[in-house]
């Protein structure tokens, strides 16, 4: 899952900034050597080839190396079962769970009462990423709050920092891209909620009350068709960007005017803190950990009420004294979730459960 855009996120930095030293433990990676050699590895760590798919009846067996081990991070709640009392799982969030609609697979929600269970009763310890998300695991899965720890994700703040106004027209010319925009991410995904986030701009846009287009960015697939259709419909209002290298993401986020997201459900939220990180001013739904996570540097809206959303989002717009002090505060909000931190934390997790090796 490396390469995944959240969960990949944390699983590369953990990797990058590993806290335990190879005499106290040694290290083993479990997937695909070509994958991982392209990121930043601990020198002493040693690839074991796994390329068996998420999900799949094969991965829940786990690998023959893992018998070996003494302890196991999981970085998703996709468990090897034979191997769960060895495990420390990390649960970034309960969408499969909650969001029926888009997973209502008998199978895929068989498995999921399985699987929390599972780790509730015999994971060796539990990380979330948030208060939000080990609150609802109490509250839907009856876990108990001291066997988990939270553990936030951090932004890389040498990579999602504000880049010279030069390097931003660049990237606003290479790209094709308007010189003023609004910016969101997360096309595909039901708990995105990006339908409504699309029907109340065309509504802006057809009145004439919004002239500001919208960018959206973090596309890996195919743009659907009804959003190309959009398009077609408001030429000059909808701009689709391809999947970025992660050195240019700064950029997309420092280019816009507003960064949007209408998320029904996060499990942390790592575009909002990208987005105030190079002082873009972030407008974004209440709903589950963002509160958390975004503090007092942005403006909210309920990602249910059209009106709401259409008024405030005028009213922002209009408020360039607002626009800026929300630049200030996201920027120091920020700064709370940095990985040095959550690495020490992560250490800390892990240095009970370790013993010395012989």
């Amino acid at each position: 899952m490396i390469e995944n855009s959240g969960i990949g996120i944390r699983i590369q930095h953990i990797l990058k900034f590993w806290p335990i030293s190879h005499q106290l433990a040694d290290l083993f990676i479990f997937g695909d050597p070509a994958v991982l050699k392209k990121y930043d590895l601990p020198k002493q760590a040693e690839i074991i080839e796994y390329k068996t798919s998420i999900y799949s009846p094969k991965e829940f067996l786990g690998h023959r190396r893992m018998a070996e081990m003494d302890l196991l991070d999981i970085p998703h709640f996709n468990i090897p079962f034979p191997y769960i009392q060895k495990c420390i799982v990390t649960i970034h969030d309960l969408i499969p769970y909650h969001f029926k609609a888009a997973h209502s697979s008998i199978v895929k929600r068989v498995y999921m009462q399985i699987v929390f269970r599972w780790i509730k009763w015999f994971a060796r310890k539990i990380i979330t990423v948030s208060e939000y998300t080990k609150q609802d695991l109490v509250e839907s899965f009856g876990y108990p709050k001291d066997k988990i720890s939270v553990i936030y994700n951090g932004i890389d703040l040498e990579n999602f920092s504000k880049q010279p106004l030069a390097k931003v027209s660049q990237f606003i010319k290479k790209h094709n891209l308007p010189k003023s925009y609004l910016f969101t991410v997360g096309i595909g995904k039901t708990h995105k909620n990006f339908p409504f986030l699309l029907s109340n701009l065309e509504t802006l846009w057809e009145k004439k009350k919004l002239s500001l287009p919208l960018v959206v960015g973090g596309l890996r697939e195919e743009i659907p068709d009804e959003f190309l259709e959009i398009q077609r419909k408001h030429p000059g209002k909808i701009y689709f960007l391809s999947h970025l290298p992660y050195a240019e993401l700064p950029l997309a986020y420092q280019s816009a005017k507003v960064f949007l997201y209408p998320s029904l459900f996060e499990g942390f939220g790592f575009p909002v803190l990208e987005a105030q990180s190079v002082g873009t001013p972030v407008f974004s739904s209440n709903t589950s950990v963002l509160p958390e996570v975004l503090g007092s540097g942005y403006e909210a809206f309920d990602p249910k009420d059209s009106l709401s959303f259409q008024n405030k989002l005028l009213s922002l717009l209009k408020d360039s004294k607002r626009l800026g002090a929300l630049k200030v505060l996201g920027g120091k909000n920020a700064i709370r979730f940095q990985w040095k931190s959550a690495i020490q934390n992560l250490n800390q997790t892990y240095k009970p459960l370790l013993n010395p090796k012989t």
